[in-house]
């Protein structure tokens, strides 16, 4: 394990040390006076933790005469969201200091703020690529599509002029000084603004198209529209990886059976990422002629590849003489493969999929059994309600989620008393499940057992039975009294802001503010978080990083103490006290990522406290960890890493570090796989 020194991100080493102790915010007593602008600084990160403008105190700081007070007070101002403050951050967008500039174009983003729209768009002709470049992301993150053409029009005054294709390489969407950045913000704005034609003119010339570069097939994909197909074609030609993978993802969600034979080449990819993909997107396609493909890699020795094959079996028309070569894979070792073959076979052999579960015990994996519900559901017939109905008896609490979805799939309207029965049960993920079947399945007189399932879950350590309950609420047509009372009475500002978005949404005049939020996990002292950005004279600059250890070896990680000071002294904190070691990574997805930190294994576990968000301005690229979420602050010790690179999560989403070390570990995690303990270094 490395121990050198870096300065990749400020943090100063006796500083975290008051970071992970037991301070309070402020100074104490007996601690000699720190540096103005570090007190200052702490109070911008104490308003940003307690989600409060400090009755005007964040929009003064905006003004400050420090520019590194101003920079870091925009960004809490674009994290708090609030609209009071947008007027000065777009005072703010004429600021002499650059770096200023581009803070406050991406904090106008997160406010989502359109009355920012007219100023964005004019930043559009900024003397800085950088913060023109902000300014198109933030139009995007805004989403007023009247912004679109003027977005497509600043594309194609920062595309290189060529003959021909632009072919762009070893972009590094996490670099400040990367040549396509500005480039890449302004595509990356086309696909978040969901405007078609203004994507078309930005991506093809004369009908072919204008880059060979993995962000103009991640845009063609995002939008999944016909025209853009030559885009996706070009990709799957193109001898980056990536781009063909999106290529093939990209194929797929147009549903065009035109597609088969480029989807059939790259199913014999050399890239197993690829391959996969493919597989995937001849399932979407429908065509029948992928089952031969997808059979013959059954044996393939790759167990990515093997998974998929039988996924997307289960996705094509059927073929009962595929049943022979799909049960033995229903007894295989690996809870994986017999997941995806226990999907396979329900859709290959129906009419005798309920007798071959007779003959079997049930698996001894909850997340196996939970993918037989799911199976279950998709049938739909009468034999397989029965066993779902039988499955809501399973010892584990953590199988109920599928099984009522699947239940509503396949009974619709009919399984609403099945549904509302179990708002009442006592583990928080199965009232969370079946409220999230109740927001699609309104139901006069429905709202009276939501509110009470909300008062059942104020005893919860985590959110997300609340959170979904507010969203069923507000899928009710008599659902606005219980969200006014939520909005108005939950502790937590998370739960209370969903609520009152949700009342907005439902027309509501009046609606609660939300006010400020109450600090529950350890104490912290504000202070210390922020004296990296003004390191005292003679300290040592280091980057703390974590040794994440699995049984396919060592991953290190790189921690962001600046951007995301909360996130980061929780997790050093929970590392510290042994609360990941042996936790499973309970959502892996190869390509996309693999997700790990919960207590209970399934999505809905965490500390018992939840996160203010933390979005930064860096991207999730390839080896980017993020904390998971079930809404706006509302993260935890549930966290991500991205295994490629994921835009749609930028802003969205805190980063918190960063993957130096292990990322080929990383791709061989499977669902289960432990986290044996994580080691956190910070300087001692």
């Amino acid at each position: 394990m490395s121990r050198r020194k870096t300065r990749s991100w400020a943090a100063v080493t006796a500083v975290l040390l008051g970071i992970l102790g037991t301070g309070v915010a402020g100074t104490a007593k007996d601690e000699a006076p720190a540096p103005t602008f570090t007190h200052v600084l702490g109070r911008i990160l104490e308003m940003e933790d307690t989600r409060s403008s400090g009755g005007g105190e964040l929009d003064r700081l905006l003004r400050h005469r420090e520019p590194g007070i101003r920079r870091r007070a925009a960004l809490a101002a674009g994290r708090l969201g609030d609209p009071s403050l947008v007027p000065t951050l777009l005072d703010l967008m004429n600021d002499q200091e650059v770096e200023i500039r581009k803070m406050a174009a991406f904090a106008l983003g997160l406010t989502g703020d359109v009355s920012a729209v007219d100023r964005l768009i004019a930043a559009l002709g900024e003397s800085e690529p950088v913060v023109r470049g902000r300014a198109a992301e933030a139009l995007g993150r805004i989403g007023e599509r009247r912004a679109a053409d003027a977005v497509a029009d600043f594309v194609l005054r920062a595309t290189p002029r060529s003959e021909g294709t632009v072919t762009v390489r070893g972009d590094d969407p996490g670099s400040a000084d990367d040549p396509w950045i500005e480039l890449r913000l302004g595509l990356l704005a086309l696909a978040a603004l969901e405007d078609r034609p203004a994507a078309r003119r930005a991506l093809l010339v004369s009908g072919r198209p204008r880059f060979d570069w993995w962000v103009a097939a991640w845009v063609a994909m995002r939008l999944e529209d016909p025209a853009l197909r030559p885009v996706l074609l070009n990709a799957a030609r193109s001898d980056d990886a990536y781009s063909r993978t999106l290529a093939a993802r990209g194929l797929g969600t147009l549903e065009d059976p035109s597609s088969f034979d480029v989807l059939a080449s790259l199913v014999r990819d050399e890239n197993e990422g690829v391959a996969a993909e493919a597989l995937r997107s001849l399932g979407a396609i429908g065509d029948e002629r992928g089952r031969t493909l997808a059979a013959s890699l059954l044996t393939s020795p790759s167990d990515v590849l093997r998974r998929q094959a039988l996924l997307t079996l289960a996705a094509l028309p059927a073929e009962n003489r595929l049943r022979a070569r799909i049960v033995p894979r229903v007894g295989d070792s690996s809870p994986w493969i017999r997941a995806a073959a226990l999907a396979a076979l329900a859709h290959t052999d129906r009419d005798n999929f309920a007798l071959v579960l007779s003959g079997m015990d049930p698996d001894p994996v909850w997340w196996v059994r939970a993918s037989l519900a799911t199976a279950l559901g998709e049938l739909g017939d009468a034999m397989s309600v029965g066993i779902l109905h039988s499955m809501l008896e399973d010892e584990d609490p953590r199988v109920l989620p599928a099984v009522l979805a699947a239940l509503h799939r396949a009974r619709g309207g009919d399984s609403v008393d099945t549904l509302k029965r179990y708002l009442e049960h006592s583990d928080l993920g199965v009232r969370a499940a079946a409220a999230d079947s109740l927001s699609a399945q309104p139901t006069p007189g429905l709202s009276p057992a939501l509110l009470a399932a909300w008062k059942r879950g104020l005893g919860d350590g985590e959110l997300a039975a609340r959170l979904a309950t507010v969203g069923a609420l507000a899928a009710q047509s008599d659902g606005r009294a219980p969200l006014v009372e939520i909005a108005e009475r939950d502790p937590s500002r998370a739960v209370r802001s969903r609520a009152a978005a949700a009342l907005r949404e439902l027309g509501a005049v009046s609606v609660p503010d939300p006010g400020p939020e109450a600090v529950d996990r350890p104490a912290l002292d504000y202070r210390v978080a922020m004296a990296p950005l003004y390191p005292l004279p003679g300290v040592s600059l280091f980057t703390p990083r974590a040794f994440l250890q699995t049984r396919h070896g060592v991953v290190e990680i790189h921690l962001d103490v600046v951007e995301a000071p909360l996130t980061s002294a929780s997790f050093i904190r929970l590392a510290r006290r042994g609360f990941y070691d042996g936790l499973t990574f309970h959502d892996v997805e190869p390509g996309f990522l693999v997700q790990g930190g919960d207590p209970r294994g399934d999505g809905y576990g965490g500390p018992g406290y939840a996160l203010r968000g933390e979005v930064t301005r860096r991207p999730f690229g390839r080896g980017s960890v993020g904390l998971a979420r079930a809404g706006p602050d509302s993260g935890g010790s549930r966290f991500f890493i991205a295994l490629s690179p994921q835009p749609h999560l930028d802003g969205r989403f805190t980063r918190f570090g960063s993957v130096v070390s292990g990322l080929d570990v990383l791709d061989r995690i499977r669902p289960g796989d432990v986290i044996e303990r994580i080691e956190v270094w910070t300087g001692e």
